[in-house]
């Protein structure tokens, strides 16, 4: 199991509430300082330093953060298939309803931009 799926299975707040999201982007903090050493402070808050520390995510990515990126859209109501931590057919195309929806280009990468829309207040 992702180390990451705790999250949703322990379900904070019932489902798609303030607590899960908070809790999604703790485990995006952590995954950030793990692999790319962004020396975040991980407190579960969307905020300037974490935006700059997100890395691109595109088709072919594997682990936490794909997972992280597929569990926010699924909390969105943009189904990725499987969580399965692997950014495919199914990531792609939900990421993609995802940013036209939003209005934001549509590129299938998740970047700045689409992690803000995810998870900013």
């Amino acid at each position: 199991m992702n180390p990451a799926s705790s999250i949703l299975l322990r379900q904070p707040d019932g489902f798609n509430g303030p607590k899960t999201k908070s809790a999604l982007i703790k485990a995006l903090q952590k995954e950030l300082n793990k692999q790319f050493n962004k020396k975040l402070v991980v407190d579960g808050k969307w905020g300037t330093k974490t935006k700059t520390a997100i890395v691109t995510v595109e088709k072919g990515a594997k682990g936490n953060i794909t997972w992280i990126l597929q569990a926010a859209l699924y909390l969105e109501g943009f189904n990725p298939g499987s969580l399965d931590s692997i950014f495919g057919k199914g990531t792609e195309s939900a990421l993609s309803k995802f940013q036209k929806a939003k209005k934001i280009i549509a590129d299938n990468k998740a970047g700045k931009e689409t992690f803000t829309k995810l998870f900013a207040v």
